[in-house]
């Protein structure tokens, strides 16, 4: 018994030390930012801009939760239906908790800005997204 008196005497300082330095460093150390994007396009001209951090817009003519994939992501497919779209924004589902209600049908049919990288995937151009903010739909 004295043992494990001994042992909390040291642990729990310690414990509390480490909780409060953390703290603090969560309020000191943000995150960078990302950055503004470079250029604002249309999504059939994302292909000319891989590798460029763009805001890409259209309208989502597809969206969908494909729970059959790893990762269940939901894809949100502009110009065309899969496979002849001409964008996707790729949103994985360990992000789909910061979104306040189910992502796929708030997108569906409707015009939507979307910042990011975009990357190509089986030639075609991708934005993956892990914030709501960097997705919007436009107003009419």
């Amino acid at each position: 018994m004295k043992s494990f008196r001994n042992s909390l005497k040291w642990a729990l300082p310690a414990v509390v030390v480490f909780m409060a330095g953390s703290l603090i460093l969560s309020r000191v150390i943000k995150p960078d930012p990302e950055p503004a994007p470079e250029v604002s396009i249309e999504a059939h001209e994302a292909s000319d801009y891989a590798g460029s951090f763009a805001e890409v817009c259209g309208l989502v003519v597809q969206a969908t939760h494909a729970t059959n994939i790893g990762g269940n992501p939901v894809f949100l497919n502009f110009g065309d239906v899969h496979p002849n779209q001409d964008f996707t924004v790729v949103i994985w589902e360990r992000y789909h908790r910061r979104w306040d209600r189910p992502i796929h049908p708030q997108f569906e049919g409707q015009p939507v800005c979307v910042e990011g990288e975009i990357r190509m995937h089986e030639g075609r151009p991708q934005i993956e997204v892990n914030r709501p903010e960097n997705v919007r739909i436009m107003l009419h």
